[in-house]
């Protein structure tokens, strides 16, 4: 992809201009110029992840940070219905997958982009949302009865509670496979403290997803 359009696209979200960044991002897709897979990763996840702010006031940088992040949650609101052309076409894998962020985790920008994926996979992708309960999540599983469970996490804090989740699902539902990812597995420890059968660090690689611990 020409790196110019992420120059271009980061610009307007360096000066905060909501109606030009929707526009370009929705406009590459709509020409054709990028495909799906190119605007969520070469876009979209840098324009989160690469976020830097120079300003020495705290509360300044925060407010930047979330109207960055209202923006690019508008963008992926928008591209669902492309999804939902791309799904037509792609075989069904005859799976459901429940995707969400355990209790306290407001970073849920990385999980509706890891439900994308998995829906243009052939999965049936259920995203449920940000700062879940446990007992939610496990009343979730139940009625859905999903064949994959993912969760999302970023603030390391918040491993604690996906423990207690992983736990119990691996005890009420030990047929449940489940994915975990995020920013905060990036620590040393944090997998060694969860039940997990994937642990997902590249979503390129969800067409491919059949075993292994890492995928």
């Amino acid at each position: 992809m020409n790196k110019t359009y992420y120059k271009t696209f980061l610009k307007y979200l360096d000066d905060e201009n909501r109606d030009e960044s929707i526009g370009f991002a929705l406009k590459l897709i709509e020409e054709k110029k990028i495909t799906l897979e190119e605007m969520y990763l070469q876009l979209l996840t840098p324009a989160l992840t690469e976020f830097h702010c120079e300003e020495e006031d705290e509360q300044i940088c925060i407010w930047k940070e979330h109207a960055r992040t209202s923006i690019i949650r508008t963008i992926l609101e928008s591209l669902y219905v492309y999804v939902i052309e791309r799904k037509k076409l792609a075989p069904s894998k005859g799976k459901t997958i429940m995707v969400l962020c355990p209790s306290e985790e407001y970073h849920e920008i990385g999980a509706i982009i890891v439900s994308h994926f998995f829906a243009l996979a052939g999965y049936d992708a259920r995203y449920i949302g940000a700062n879940t309960p446990k007992n939610d999540i496990l009343s979730a599983v139940k009625a859905l009865k999903p064949d994959m469970l993912a969760l999302s996490v970023t603030n390391y804090y918040n491993i604690v509670i996906t423990k207690k989740i992983t736990e119990d699902i691996k005890l009420q539902f030990p047929n449940v496979k489940i994915i975990v990812g995020g920013q905060a597995f990036n620590h040393t420890d944090a997998l060694s403290q969860v039940k997990y059968d994937y642990h997902l660090t590249d979503l390129s690689s969800i067409a491919m997803m059949e075993g292994g611990k890492s995928i």
